[in-house]
């Protein structure tokens, strides 16, 4: 399980809801260019995205796998540790608020739109 990575980003604020350096800024700076609400992206790049609108901002909890991490955003896992999530004792992972993300596996890559009521 160790080759599969959890993380969240929000496109609220650069450098306290996403990391201020790229490519995160590239991905979340343009509200309307988003990379983790592109569907077509997120299949090619074999992400399971689960989003969610939390009060005017999108979150986005993103399971894939640590060599998509290590070729996309190596920082990722070095200097923004901050954004990653971890399974609990029941093996489940959830984000900042109360997002269940979904598990690493071929049916699942994709974009789930979740309401706030659904999370």
């Amino acid at each position: 399980m160790n080759d599969i990575v959890y993380f969240e980003l929000n496109n609220w604020f650069r450098g306290r809801d996403y990391p201020n350096d790229e490519p995160f800024v590239s991905w979340m700076s343009n509200d309307l260019q988003l990379k983790f609400n592109n569907e077509d992206w997120i299949i090619e790049n074999k992400l399971c995205v689960v989003k969610t609108f939390i009060d005017m901002s999108c979150n986005f909890c993103i399971t894939t796998t640590k060599e998509w991490v290590e070729d996309n955003c190596p920082k990722l896992l070095t200097e923004y540790k901050k954004f990653l999530r971890y399974p609990d004792k029941y093996g489940d992972v959830y984000g900042k608020f109360g997002t269940l993300f979904l598990e690493y596996c071929v049916e699942n890559i994709g974009l789930e739109d979740r309401e706030e009521d659904d999370i």
